[in-house]
């Protein structure tokens, strides 16, 4: 901890709080001692903390509050000899989803430091998304080569969240999502389509139970979450082949009733994605569509086991509302889920986070949903840290315990749980964009995440050059490295301080990156010999060099984090970033020395292109994002 009060605190708990102590001295910066603050809890119907001569009292309904109460007595005791404070108790249930299924697993130890974090932070509940990550058993090519965990792993998993009275439930897909398996001959009689299994098919629900009979197998909990979302394209492929073609809500009301039948031989209490239902009453398979109206007869087909899991992250404007009263009419629980955004690159977007979470939390209060849910996916290889979510983390808590939290209380309720400097957590958020016109960032969200497309793009083919054209950002990420690079050297004992190194070498190389883009094909096209030289013999050499220091920065850290096995695709995006800059620079050379007359990429007229789809390297791609 830099620059904080240490606070000396004597622990007078049982045995079972008092165990998992010492895992929180680093994190918040106290020691024990005889002479400290006595610390006593005492369950009941409130949560807060109350300190007066010398002495401290915590009040929980549940055992997790217990060490987010801990967390903040000793924030306000290096202020105050004196408090009372009592938090808001509506969210019953605080969860957070980790996406363990985008090549990036994270290490069973990487899992513990989470959990610490969470718990400190006063989450209850935490889920591993599992796609295929998992291991089964006669079946070796669910999870092959994606580090997948086994048994012993999720159990010691659960072991490590109980003690501190937090749930660990399986987040499985039971239905879509199944494409990295799919690919595979083993399964061959369970496909439909390249990412939907097979329905009305006894070898299909085989593999299912025991999916969820193996997993659920491995946590205490029963509850569970099944998936069950963006199956687009359910009975178009080998289903059509052998059934004809049958309506899509059909087809799932009779996937779900096998499904459910599952869960209940198990004991188990489901959970869903709910969009699925949404998109089967609207020919645009839409989700978030205010005209949708679901008919009584598919209200009356949603299994009454299953609880609905609402999910939005900020990207349809203010839509909360009017969704919560459609799945409210739905006549089942409804859980809400928001994101962290940190799927779409090197970095979370906390704009959009911040804005999506505070407006939906807000909703439910008004419509009385008591468990909400903090989503961390990760698509595309996961290039953003585990650990980069915490700002968005320790944000979508502090509005559960606090709806009117101030930005000065969310800032010190961050540092305190975590030890990082909320202002550089905020600042990685730069990556996607100037945020110069703040206003109008959410109704052109699709132009909205800069950093990944422009991180990636060919500096031949310039995809997006376009844009830059019209919009240079190569000033901007140069100011954001400067800013970066002084957070670096001022927080030398910070524990997140390879966290800024890695989002000043990002910026480093962005603002580098997007100078040549800016700069290439004018220069080519103007005939200007001289800063095509200049592009040739610096600035793409530049590149090359940034590019493997971030390399190695991002490897080591993923490395330290993740499993190795994922990592292979990202050594490949970078090897090709200096392979093509090579080519670059042999094809300036050869025309700039009259060995050809011209460049062919650079001939091509530059054409408009959303910063949303496909970018060059290994297939990457960004989601379209629809509003």
């Amino acid at each position: 901890m830099q620059n904080k009060k240490t606070v000396a605190l004597n622990f007078q708990l049982c045995a079972e709080l008092a165990a998992p102590l010492a895992r929180f001295e680093r994190i918040l910066g106290f020691t024990t001692s005889p002479n400290g603050i006595t610390v006593t809890a005492t369950k009941g119907e409130k949560n807060g903390v109350v300190l007066r001569d010398g002495k401290a009292e915590i009040l929980y309904v549940q055992k997790h509050y217990v060490y987010r109460a801990l967390g903040v007595l000793v924030e306000q005791a290096r202020k105050s000899d004196r408090f009372e404070i009592f938090e808001d108790t509506h969210f019953e249930c605080l969860s957070v989803m980790i996406d363990t299924s985008r090549c990036a697993v994270p290490r069973v130890e990487t899992v513990y430091r989470m959990i610490d974090y969470l718990a400190v932070m006063g989450y209850s509940m935490v889920m591993l998304y599992t796609e295929d990550t998992v291991t089964l058993e006669g079946r070796p090519y669910f999870g092959y080569m994606r580090g997948r965990y086994t048994c012993e792993d999720l159990r010691a998993i659960d072991d490590y969240a109980f003690a501190l009275g937090i749930e660990v439930i399986p987040c499985l897909e039971c239905y879509g999502h199944m494409d990295k398996y799919l690919i595979w001959r083993e399964a061959k009689a369970i496909k439909d389509t390249g990412t939907v299994l097979m329905a009305r098919e006894e070898k299909t629900f085989l593999f299912v139970e025991q999916l969820i009979a193996t997993v659920s197998s491995c946590f205490r909990s029963k509850r569970i979450h099944i998936g069950m979302d963006e199956a687009w394209d359910m009975g178009r492929g080998k289903f059509l082949d052998k059934h004809g073609y049958v309506p899509p809500f059909q087809i799932f009301n009779e996937y779900m009733e096998r499904l459910i039948a599952i869960t209940n031989k198990y004991g188990l209490k489901p959970m869903m994605w709910s969009d699925m239902y949404f998109r089967v009453c609207n020919n645009s398979n839409t989700y978030y569509d205010e005209s949708i109206v679901i008919p009584p007869e598919v209200a009356e087909k949603i299994p009454k086991e299953v609880e609905l899991v609402f999910w939005h992250y900020g990207e349809k404007l203010n839509c909360d509302e009017y969704m919560l009263e459609k799945h409210q009419a739905l006549g089942r629980k409804t859980i809400y889920a928001g994101g962290t955004w940190s799927w779409i690159g090197h970095f979370p977007e906390h704009n959009l986070a911040m804005y999506g979470m505070r407006y939906s939390l807000n909703a439910c209060r008004k419509y009385g949903v008591r468990e909400a849910m903090a989503t961390v996916w990760k698509n595309d290889n996961a290039e953003c840290d585990w650990f980069a979510d915490l700002f968005g983390l320790s944000f979508f808590a502090e509005l559960c315990y606090d709806q009117n939290a101030s930005d000065e209380k969310l800032k010190a309720r961050f540092e305190c749980c975590t030890g990082g400097d909320y202002d550089a957590f905020y600042a990685m958020s730069y990556y996607h964009s100037d945020f110069a016109e703040k206003a109008g960032v959410r109704e052109h969200i699709s132009q909205h995440f800069h950093g990944k497309p422009l991180f990636w793009q060919d500096v031949l083919e310039g995809l997006y050059d376009t844009y830059l054209f019209k919009h240079p950002m190569s000033g901007h990420y140069a100011a954001c490295a400067a800013g970066m690079h002084e957070v670096c050297k001022a927080r030398t004992e910070d524990p997140w301080l390879y966290l800024y190194d890695y989002a000043y070498r990002v910026f480093d190389y962005l603002a580098t990156k997007t100078l040549i883009a800016e700069t290439l094909q004018p220069a080519y096209k103007a005939g200007d010999k001289a800063a095509l030289a200049e592009i040739a013999d610096t600035l793409l050499s530049a590149l090359q060099e940034k590019t493997r220091v971030l390399h190695q920065t991002h490897k080591a850290i993923w490395f330290a984090n993740s499993r190795i096995v994922g990592w292979a695709n990202m050594d490949v995006r970078y090897a090709g970033v200096v392979a093509r800059c090579d080519t670059a620079i042999a094809l300036i050379r050869s025309y700039l020395d009259g060995k050809t007359d011209v460049i062919e990429e650079l001939e091509v007229e530059r054409l408009e292109k959303p910063l949303s789809g496909f970018i060059h390297y290994s297939n990457i791609v960004t989601p379209n994002i629809k509003i």
